[in-house]
């Protein structure tokens, strides 16, 4: 399955890679921020993004990811708790939220349960 990664963090973003690939996962293309049209042409069928490092918010973010690839699966990660927080991304676009303290096999379990259409917040 084809992904596109927004990982600010270099490092996290190659073990995200890793991770990712790992469990089956093709990562295509990866941003430091929101590229519309990188994205789009890298036709992913998952974007994968780090909501904590947005200077306007992950909830922008959201914004400009659904506004390049409408019929994405959007997979946020998070540190954040706050359902209020939550609720804002998944009215921005987020298919589903899953927390970064979650471990590698959690987080992979996550991934595919939103792939299959379980939307919500996970872990």
């Amino acid at each position: 399955m084809r992904g596109y990664l927004i990982e600010p963090q270099l490092v996290f973003a190659q073990y995200l890679q890793r991770l990712l690939g790992s469990a089956g996962f093709e990562v295509v293309g990866t941003s430091r921020e929101v590229d519309g049209k990188d994205i789009a042409a890298c036709a992913p069928v998952a974007v994968f993004v780090d909501l904590d490092f947005f200077e306007r918010g992950g909830p922008n973010a959201l914004c400009r990811i659904r506004q390049a690839l409408p019929s994405a699966n959007v997979i946020a990660y998070s540190r954040s708790a706050d359902p209020s927080y939550a609720a804002s991304c998944y009215i921005s676009g987020a298919n589903v939220i899953i927390s970064k303290d979650a471990g590698e096999e959690l987080l992979i379990s996550d991934v595919r349960r939103a792939l299959s259409g379980d939307a919500g917040a996970y872990n």
